[in-house]
């Protein structure tokens, strides 16, 4: 798989790579209730408050493409992971609220 070399990635670009490549490390950090109400097939479900202890799932040598409900909690773990050797972490821009508007209709927005 090619490495996505931005910090940041937008739904369509995302959305794209989603299409090549049905095995990309999408983590999703949003709370349990968030993800009872609105989820992307095939994303990791890690909760921001879990991050820090289940880091080690993840594979540093491939893209993480982290997203939360607007892109702005997926920003703080993007710079956490970053610190942590994760040169690889991309932030969903939007996250899942531009995902159901933009891409899947489907998916309740909330």
């Amino acid at each position: 798989m090619v490495i996505f070399k931005k910090s940041e990635i937008n739904v369509h670009e995302l959305s794209k790579l989603k299409e090549k490549n049905k095995n990309i490390q999408i983590i999703d950090v949003r709370e349990d209730s968030e993800r009872n109400h609105a989820s992307i097939t095939g994303t990791i479900h890690i909760k921001l408050t879990e991050i820090a202890n289940r880091a080690k799932e993840l594979d540093k040598n491939k893209n993480i493409f982290v997203m939360c409900h607007t892109g702005t909690r997926s920003q703080s773990v993007v710079k956490w992971l970053k610190s942590q050797g994760f040169d690889k972490a991309v932030n969903v821009l939007g996250g899942i609220d531009a995902w159901a508007a933009l891409i899947d209709k489907s998916i309740r927005r909330y």
